[in-house]
């Protein structure tokens, strides 16, 4: 864990996140959103921050905090349809396409991730 960036980022070892990350083309029309909750079980400077989910799978968002606000008590949903009960934060991203699809197959596409630094509203 030394690579842990500080301690308000080690603060969130162990809490659970219900994430929201909305994913916009190059023309900023949006392409997908998913809602996904877990547990945070890493936090590194190279790696970002990464939950587990339920099922074990772990999916990793960048390791600013600044998306991250206090979930008010109450029962959620992920996109899969999991009731999530009073999870500790609500985190949003947007993550916009910079560079065209006409890329060859198997060719390394670019994506910008934004944090959504305005408190979500619930309800």
């Amino acid at each position: 864990m030394s690579d842990i960036l500080n301690a308000e980022l080690a603060a969130l070892l162990d809490k659970r996140a219900l994430v929201g990350i909305s994913y916009y083309d190059i023309n900023g029309d949006t392409l997908q959103q998913r809602m996904l909750a877990g547990t945070v079980v890493r936090v590194t400077a190279k790696d970002g921050i990464t939950l587990r989910q339920s099922d074990e799978e772990e999916f990793t968002i960048p390791s600013s905090t600044s998306p991250w606000f206090i979930a008010p008590a109450g029962n959620y949903k992920t996109g899969d349809g999991e009731a999530i009960s009073n999870p500790d934060y609500l985190v949003t991203w947007d993550v916009h396409r910079c560079q065209d699809m006409d890329k060859p197959e198997g060719e390394h596409q670019w994506w910008e991730w934004v944090a959504n630094t305005t408190p979500p509203s619930v309800g």
